[in-house]
């Protein structure tokens, strides 16, 4: 699959999962909204009905057990003290870059802006020590102070050939495409 190709049915499935699913991006009680790993879930469900039936996607898949590298674990992570990949796309029980597609890295909160070039290179660490085609990093932008949530979703790519594909995070939508999105989506909220 080429990369203009994923990046459209990323688009896709990320217009769905803002259109259908806009609950998971307004606060749901008090000041509180759904974790990165729900927004996932939810772009990974619409991400799989338009990449073929042979890719499986993933919230996490541990291939080996193994420990991973000091550039691919996140200072806090906690406990285990590594990061697992927000989303992948890949064929189970296979290696190699044939049967790895997409590392997909999401970040929500718009504090967190400052934070995205270090996910960026998580992600690219990742992307070359298990061979995933492309890698990307959707940062939502999200801001809930706003009278009304917003969003300002932007991602950086890269490839496992040639490194970055963006040279710098890219807006995934058009101001306007957006504002139509968000606008049709909050009318719709259950």
């Amino acid at each position: 699959m080429q990369l203009a190709d994923l990046q459209a049915r990323v688009r896709i499935a990320l217009t769905t999962t803002i259109a259908n699913e806009w609950s998971l991006f307004t606060p749901s009680s008090g000041t509180s909204s759904a974790s990165e790993r729900t927004i996932a879930f939810h772009l990974g469900w619409n991400l799989r009905p338009i990449v073929e039936a042979s890719w499986d996607i993933d919230a996490e898949y541990d291939r080996s057990g193994m420990v991973l590298e000091k550039a691919v674990k996140l200072e806090d992570a906690g406990a285990e003290g590594r990061r697992i990949p927000d989303l992948i796309v890949h064929r189970r029980g296979r290696l190699g870059p044939e049967e790895n597609l997409l590392i997909l890295e999401l970040t929500a909160d718009h504090e967190t802006r400052g934070a995205s070039a270090g996910d960026f290179i998580r992600a690219q660490a990742i992307q070359r020590r298990f061979g995933y085609r492309y890698a990307v990093l959707v940062d939502l932008h999200l801001d809930l102070a706003a009278p009304s949530p917003t969003l300002e979703p932007r991602w950086h790519w890269s490839t496992l050939e040639a490194g970055p594909a963006t040279i710098d995070p890219e807006p995934v939508y058009t101001p306007e495409v957006l504002a139509e999105i968000t606008a049709r989506a909050a009318r719709y909220v259950r």
